[in-house]
């Protein structure tokens, strides 16, 4: 091919490409804002149209009934708030003379459209656009929780120790020991209030070990408790997590068979399936919920189990000693989903020997000025050890409602005038925006200012330890 032939044929192809409408020409590289425009200024297609007409009028279907559905929950529990408290004070004075009786009246169970609700004035009801709301948030948060990287850093600032339980319990075989029955009545209410007020002075110490968020081992004279029972390494999935950060002090197959399990509410951090699956059939020990959970635990294999409403007392009798075991409120909620929301009702738990109360597990709860003031003037002063939660609370404007800060953990220890009290429910899960270690940290700095170091701090996984 010679020059002028290479020339005329380009040029032929140069004439023929100006002659190319626009739309057909080589593609020319568009600003972002130019293509958003040209997206916008089309027509969409009938059936990409009529698609989004059925997803609009689906999500509005499902907001609007539920948000009439909220405001009405909200004005209901209020109503009946504003009435509880009035009725109230005329009983009590105004306040100035608290009542088992006004007690009663104030903080029982309410119900609005078949779920329980919370009949504080502190609480603040929880939509579904708050909580996704909220799990949006964290999405942004970098390094939630601050957990180090190196695992073995990990353990040197969450150490964790081989549990001793309690006397007598070390190396005993935990699938043959303690299968003795226990006797159990739900007292009525007259019985019960002849009955707790003995006022023994009780001198056996408590042994307690914590296994990780509100997972206690607990013995006092001879009766083993365990609290809001938690052994796996994953809440909700392996892959959706979240996945403990710290040790586990025990395997379950090493824990001793306890007399009663202690659950105050269903969510997953208090109860998991693998407790469950390990203590259910034949000779299991005896499970304790909240009034509405029992459809639950026997879905679940486990048949012997006692619901309690709030108030309500459980006397237990196990050798020749007799013990009552009372629920009382709080302020949180129940589910393990969506769906069953409140279906079923939510406690703290008080032991009493003699009249004395012995142990308080609070399981999850916000702070309620004159609550535990209340369960103080039903069960008495002087408790010998409160279980009470100081993590998972963070940010404030949506976990305040629901769970106590180290603050108010010491509100609740003066309110209940409790002998000892330890922090529970922390560095297990990053389930809150706080630094993991920051609940202990502040508990123990307001205990020390306080002074009152040697009977208010967080306590170590796996170490058993003694309270008299």
């Amino acid at each position: 091919m010679n020059f002028v032939t290479h020339h005329v044929r380009m040029r032929s192809l140069f004439q023929r490409r100006l002659s190319l409408p626009r739309e057909s020409r080589l593609y020319k590289p568009q600003t972002s804002w130019s293509s958003f425009k040209r997206h916008v200024s089309q027509k969409p297609h009938p059936r990409q149209k009529s698609s989004r007409n059925y997803v609009s009028i689906l999500v509005l279907s499902l907001l609007v009934p539920y948000t009439g559905y909220a405001f009405y929950v909200s004005l209901a529990t209020m109503k009946q708030i504003d009435l509880r408290n009035e009725i109230c004070q005329q009983l009590e004075d105004k306040g100035t003379n608290v009542t088992y009786k006004g007690s009663l009246l104030k903080y029982s169970p309410l119900q609005v459209l078949g779920r329980f609700e919370n009949p504080f004035e502190e609480y603040r009801i929880q939509t579904v656009f708050e909580f996704f709301a909220n799990r949006v948030f964290e999405l942004f948060e970098r390094n939630r929780g601050g957990i180090p990287p190196d695992v073995h850093q990990m353990n040197k600032l969450m150490p964790a120790h081989k549990p001793t339980w309690g006397p007598g319990l070390v190396g005993v075989d935990p699938a043959v020991e303690n299968t003795r029955s226990l006797e159990c009545t739900v007292l009525d209410e007259p019985h019960t209030l002849t009955t707790i007020a003995e006022n023994k002075e009780s001198t056996a110490p408590v042994y307690n070990t914590w296994l990780g968020q509100s997972c206690n081992y607990a013995v006092y004279n001879g009766l083993r408790i365990l609290t809001d029972p938690l052994f796996s390494d994953y809440l909700i999935h392996k892959t959706l997590g979240p996945k403990r950060i710290s040790q586990m002090p025990s395997q379950i197959t090493e824990v001793p068979k306890p007399d009663i399990i202690l659950v105050s509410h269903n969510h997953p951090d208090h109860i998991d399936a693998e407790s469950l699956a390990y203590w259910s059939g034949e000779d299991s020990p005896l499970w304790v919920v909240p009034k509405g959970m029992k459809s639950y635990m026997t879905s679940n294999g486990c048949d012997n189990v006692l619901e309690l409403s709030w108030w309500e007392t459980l006397q237990v009798k196990k050798n020749n000693e007799t013990y009552h075991l009372s629920a009382t409120p709080a302020m949180h909620w129940s589910g393990r989903s969506l769906l069953d929301t409140n279906k079923s009702l939510w406690c703290s738990f008080l032991l009493t020997h003699h009249g004395t109360p012995i142990l308080f597990h609070a399981g999850d709860t916000g702070y309620v000025k004159d609550l535990y003031v209340r369960i103080k003037e039903r069960f008495g002063k002087g408790c010998k050890l409160a279980l009470l939660p100081c993590g998972q609370y963070c940010p404030e404007w949506h976990q305040k409602p629901r769970h106590i800060n180290p603050q108010e953990v010491l509100k609740i220890m003066k309110d209940l005038e409790a002998q000892n009290v330890l922090g529970v429910h922390w560095g297990t899960f990053v389930l809150s925006g706080e630094y993991f270690l920051e609940p202990k940290e502040k508990l123990e700095m307001l205990a020390e200012w306080s002074g009152i170091k040697d009977r208010c701090y967080c306590p170590e996984l796996g170490k058993t330890e003694r309270f008299d």
